[in-house]
């Protein structure tokens, strides 16, 4: 079946190097069963490393997967797919034109360094005869026969030929491009003991696959109380479940969350239902960045109290020096609850005592 995969440029030949490796402090690989899901967390992605955005196409056997790993460390829901551990290179089947083969002598000397595993001040440089030749062989090639692609293989072979110092001694595994090299008693060290999972991780892994929506909901607030680093793809699993309040938890949940895509959120803050429609807006009203303005004045505008309530919930997080409109809607609002939220967050902030009449806008 056809997964895709966000994830950035950098990454990506990093992927292709390696294969899918979880990333610290995750210990899963994530997939998509729809390209704009991986888009929305490529963009992400790059956002955040300052690099491109990139989405993999793969072909994937959760069945093959299953039976390596086990059933426990396959986990899909709502079209999206969680793997915990390793997932070969050979999968990709596409996408991530960026990066279809390193060319410029300085990309084939980052992917060089990356599948030997040498830092680059220990690795090959850009400017090596060998690294010149290679990306003129490379450059030929792709001129001389545009339809036909370069295999990851046959880069290492011309790259042995070249740059045959870098290899010497080394063993290279055709499918996975893993790395093998003799171990001398010198090499021998002690590997550092993998950090703890938190004890509360399998509790809330199975609560999530309870049939009960009480306990389902539980489990979304224990993953969000330990923080966990995969939050946002956990809760996006239920983005679709049958139950309402299962939504909802998912959705404050992200609350959470160091940061959601907007795009997949947006269209739930229109729901009919009070209880999505408010948390959809309170997460993007406290993740929305620029955009956060105009949705805490759309939530704190909402005919429904709870709308507002979980609105004003999250001005704390907002500026009350800065946006002294949005502030008074909260503390002019007929519910007092909403009006004493606003009314704590501006004690002693310089705003006028409060009057009868409500400020317009």
């Amino acid at each position: 079946m056809v997964w895709f995969h966000g994830t950035t440029d950098r990454s990506a030949r990093r992927i292709a190097a390696e294969g899918f490796m979880p990333k610290k402090p995750s210990r899963r690989v994530w997939f998509a069963a729809g390209r704009g899901y991986a888009l929305g967390r490529a963009k992400t992605k790059a956002r955040r490393a300052h690099a491109r955005p990139v989405v993999l196409v793969c072909e994937l056997d959760l069945a093959a997967l299953r039976r390596k790993l086990g059933t426990k460390k396959i986990r899909c829901r709502n079209g999206i797919l969680a793997i915990d551990g390793p997932v070969p290179a050979d999968v990709v089947r596409g996408g991530g034109e960026p990066m279809d083969h390193p060319a410029t002598p300085k990309e084939l000397a980052e992917w060089i360094n990356s599948v030997l595993g040498l830092k680059p001040h220990k690795g090959v440089g850009r400017r090596h005869a060998g690294i010149v030749r290679l990306s003129k062989w490379v450059t030929n090639r792709t001129q001389s026969e545009p339809r036909r692609g370069i295999r990851r293989t046959e880069l290492i072979e011309m790259a042995r030929q070249w740059l045959g110092e870098f290899f010497d001694g080394v063993e290279i595994d055709p499918n996975s491009l893993r790395v093998y090299r003799p171990v001398r008693p010198a090499d021998v060290h002690v590997e550092p003991e993998p950090p703890e999972v938190d004890p509360r991780e399998a509790e809330a892994l199975e609560l999530i696959e309870d049939q009960r929506p009480k306990r389902r909901v539980r489990g979304l607030g224990l993953l969000a109380e330990m923080s966990d680093p995969d939050l946002f793809e956990w809760c996006a699993m239920y983005l679709d479940d049958e139950d309402v309040r299962v939504r909802a938890a998912a959705l404050r949940a992200m609350l959470r969350c160091d940061g959601i895509d907007a795009e997949l959120i947006e269209p739930l803050a229109d729901s009919p239902e009070k209880r999505i429609r408010g948390a959809a807006i309170a997460a993007l009203a406290r993740h929305a960045a620029a955009a956060a303005p105009k949705w805490f004045e759309r939530g704190l505008k909402d005919p429904s109290a709870c709308v507002r309530l979980e609105t004003a919930a999250q001005l704390e997080h907002l500026d009350a020096t800065d946006h002294h409109r949005l502030f008074d809607l909260a503390r002019y609002d007929p519910n007092p609850k909403v009006a004493r939220l606003g009314q704590k967050l501006t004690a002693g902030r310089g705003y006028p005592e409060l009057s009868y009449r409500r400020p317009r806008g």
